[in-house]
């Protein structure tokens, strides 16, 4: 069943966020069927990517970690082979990690924080990263 604050990380589905230096946001999110690996019935990959469109940080439940049921897990900023177990609370706090770890990662790497604009996710880029997790 999804509640309120599912509904609302539905709605950002296929949204990107374009960073004043460059970087985006990309975020996908769609209800699933409820599974021991996605017991909060939805599948999700919020992603940082840098000028080139590489992807430098992610959090996603697409695929298992070793030796867990669940798929909920973050890839470290620029090391995206080392996945880490995220505890899932709800869909809210998610989008408050997701969002706080990309505010770190630029206060780190001594960039603004500030979007500059909005746009839509194309199909084949859908497509592109999805196969590329």
């Amino acid at each position: 069943m999804i509640d309120e604050d599912m509904d609302r990380l539905l709605g950002f589905h296929r949204r990107r966020y374009w960073l004043t230096n460059g970087w985006s946001v990309w975020i996908r999110a769609w209800a699933v069927e409820p599974s021991t690996a996605r017991p909060h019935g939805i599948r999700y990959s919020f992603s940082l990517h840098d000028v080139d469109g590489t992807r430098i940080l992610g959090y996603d439940n697409a695929h298992a970690i070793p030796q867990r049921v669940e798929h909920d897990h973050w890839h470290r900023f620029r090391r995206m082979g080392r996945r880490v177990p995220y505890e899932f609370v709800d869909a809210d706090t998610l989008l408050a990690d997701f969002f706080s770890a990309v505010r770190r990662i630029c206060e780190f790497e001594n960039v603004s924080y500030e979007i500059d604009e909005e746009d839509l996710i194309g199909d084949e880029e859908v497509d592109d990263v999805e196969d590329a997790e």
